[in-house]
């Protein structure tokens, strides 16, 4: 898919979730005022073998994806994104965790948004939204994402395309950035769009060459959109009532923990197609 570059199947004895996916960087530690015992090498975390990725493990998803970009049939897509979840994953579970670095980022700058819109201060540290008023939407937008999701950190690529394309959708059809216009449907928006475009985004990274084999380049970009749609229908239908129910998030921490728990639900709907 034009979105991300085709990942290669997972090495032997590789973790179906990356070592990293669901830590923070450390905090560096006050000097010591007195000469500290040498330091003992960290453990190295070794997976239970349930969390091994078992070989080859994108194949099948990738067949029924060609499968897809020769037919067209949603049918097929639904079969292609229900593999991806069962094997390509391991699991709604296991697939949420993996972007468990991207969810908190992008959780810190819905968080802000929202705030903004409520007339809120940032959290302390935070860019300050409310700051960016006058400015066109796609450098306020352009603003936030290098603010949360700065170039350089783990997961960027699937945080910064994640969350621009959630404050985009979310503030569709203004030219200038004003944050009395981020009302309580906005912020449902984007989270929503966050949501579904971090399993978009993964799903494109898992089988991005497998849509070549549509008849043509046009023909190949149709599909992606199609899978694309298939997503955020999926999600729009389980995320709703999820965010209905928990009601305003204006932290970094809930906001975070409000997409994993919809990026999860996407998952597990999509699991029985």
């Amino acid at each position: 898919m034009g979105t991300s570059q085709s990942k290669p199947n997972a090495p032997p004895r590789s973790p179906l979730i990356p070592p990293w996916a669901n830590q923070d960087p450390a905090v560096p530690e006050p000097a010591p005022t007195q000469e500290a015992p040498p330091e003992q090498p960290a453990p190295v975390h070794q997976p239970p073998p349930d969390e091994l990725a078992p070989p080859r493990r994108t194949q099948g998803f990738r067949l029924a994806l060609a499968h897809f970009a020769v037919s067209g049939d949603r049918g097929d897509a639904r079969v292609a994104l229900g593999r991806w979840v069962r094997k390509s994953v391991g699991g709604s579970r296991a697939g949420t965790m993996r972007v468990q670095r991207a969810v908190r980022t992008g959780g810190a700058a819905l968080a802000s948004f929202a705030r903004a819109g409520a007339g809120q201060p940032p959290v302390a540290g935070a860019l300050d939204v409310r700051s960016l008023a006058g400015l066109p939407v796609d450098v306020a937008v352009d603003r936030i994402v290098d603010a949360f999701c700065p170039p350089g950190i783990i997961d960027e690529e699937i945080a910064r395309l994640s969350i621009g394309q959630a404050l985009t959708t979310a503030l569709l059809g203004a030219d200038t950035f004003d944050p009395n216009m981020i009302d309580t449907n906005a912020v449902r928006v984007a989270t929503l769009t966050f949501a579904a475009e971090l399993v978009f985004v993964s799903v494109a990274g898992d089988g991005a060459s497998a849509l070549s084999a549509a008849r043509n380049p046009v023909a190949a970009a149709h599909r992606e959109s199609e899978i694309r749609s298939l997503v955020r229908e999926a999600t729009d239908m389980v995320g709703t009532p999820i965010l209905a129910a928990a009601g305003s998030v204006l932290t970094p921490d809930g906001m975070a923990a409000l997409v994993s728990q919809v990026v999860e639900a996407v998952q597990e709907e999509m699991e029985t197609w």
